[in-house]
Parts: C-alpha cells; structure tokens; sequence
C-alpha cells in the first residue's frame, strides 16, 4: 500500500514506530525542532524522504539560519516555496497545481483553505495517490496560554482535508491525542483567512 507518514513535533513523535521500506516520511519547518535529544533516534535513522518550508526565505533566515544552512546541505528534495538557487535539493511546492486540483485558488473555494503545513502535505499526498497517510507528533490540542492559538483555526482546517482523503477512500491515521478530540472539519467556504505560507505575514506563520 502507497503510505505517507507526516510528522510533526509534539512529544508523542517518540512513539511513532520505525517506517517500513518503501514509506515516505515527510517533515516540515525548522529542522532543529525534529533534531531534539528527546527524537534522538530520529536524528540516527534520517528516515524522512522530503523536507518541506513554506516561510520566505528572510523568515527561515531570520529564525532558524542554521536551519537554513542544513538545507543547503541535503541531497534529499526540500520543497520551499520557489527553487533556491543556494539550496541544491530545492524544489518548487507544487501550489497553483495543487489548488487547481482542488477548485483554484478564489475566496471560499477548498483550493484556498490552508492554515498550515500540514494542511498542505495532507492534500499533496491525496493529489499524489498515496492510499494511506500517517500521522505523528501530532495533538492539535489548544494552548490557552498563548497569545494566540493557531490550533483554533488549524484544527478544522485539518479534520477538512482527511474528510476528503477519507472520503476518496484513503485510509488516515493519527496519534491517540488527536483521535480524542470532536471530529468537526472546517468549511472553505466561510474561511477569509490568509493563506497559509504564501498569503501569511510574519511571524503570523511561525
């Protein structure tokens, strides 16, 4: 079976089992937040397939440069906004094909809706064909504390597109935390927010 594992970097990623061969493993963001001592054993394995940023580059620059240097370093593709010139393995995030795919780009359409990164990997890998997604190092759980919580929004965003993976027969799976929570999914239609990665400002997007 054609399977995606997306990880993100809450603390049940430590949980998640070793791919089997031929799984892709897809990461985001700023590399140092997987490379903590408590996934050491994702630094030793370097299991992930594909890195993807979404920022501007003065943003990565500004908040994790070293970060940024890493990418000039890998042979593996990192999908960045638009092909860096500085960063070898870049590779142009497939966006206007991704929207057209799934109604274009217009206010209210589903093509629009993207409040973060894992919004976007989700409907990349349904456009792609994978028949089953993973999920790791996910909660989505709210943080009040905050000044602003990004998962209020994310989450809807989230549960949107793996109805619609769901819904084309793609199995989805993700960490008991999230599994937990009301399965409500977002409606694009109402959504007049920014688009995520190329309509954000910063530091909005971090």
């Amino acid at each position: 079976m054609k399977t995606v594992r997306i990880y993100g970097v809450a603390r049940n990623l430590a949980r998640a089992p070793l791919p089997i061969e031929g799984q892709e493993v897809w990461v985001a963001n700023n590399p140092k937040s997987y490379y903590d001592i408590r996934l050491l054993r994702f630094r030793e394995t370097h299991e992930w397939t594909r890195w993807f940023n979404l920022h501007s580059t003065e943003w990565m620059l500004k908040t994790y440069p070293k970060g940024y240097a890493w990418y000039a370093e890998q042979t593996k593709p990192i999908y960045l906004r638009d092909v860096d010139p500085t960063i070898p393995a870049s590779v142009k995030f497939p966006r206007e094909a991704l929207q057209a795919y799934f109604g274009g780009p217009q206010m209210g359409s589903p093509g629009r809706y993207f409040t973060c990164s894992i919004c976007w990997l989700l409907a990349l890998a349904i456009y792609e064909g994978f028949e089953r997604i993973e999920f790791y190092g996910l909660t989505l759980k709210d943080k009040p504390a905050r000044s602003h919580d990004c998962y209020k929004f994310e989450r809807p965003c989230f549960f949107y597109w793996v109805k619609q993976a769901r819904d084309r027969g793609i199995e989805v799976k993700y960490p008991k935390e999230v599994q937990r929570l009301p399965f409500e999914p977002g409606d694009p239609s109402t959504y007049s927010g920014p688009l995520y990665g190329f309509g954000t400002t910063e530091p909005f997007v971090e």
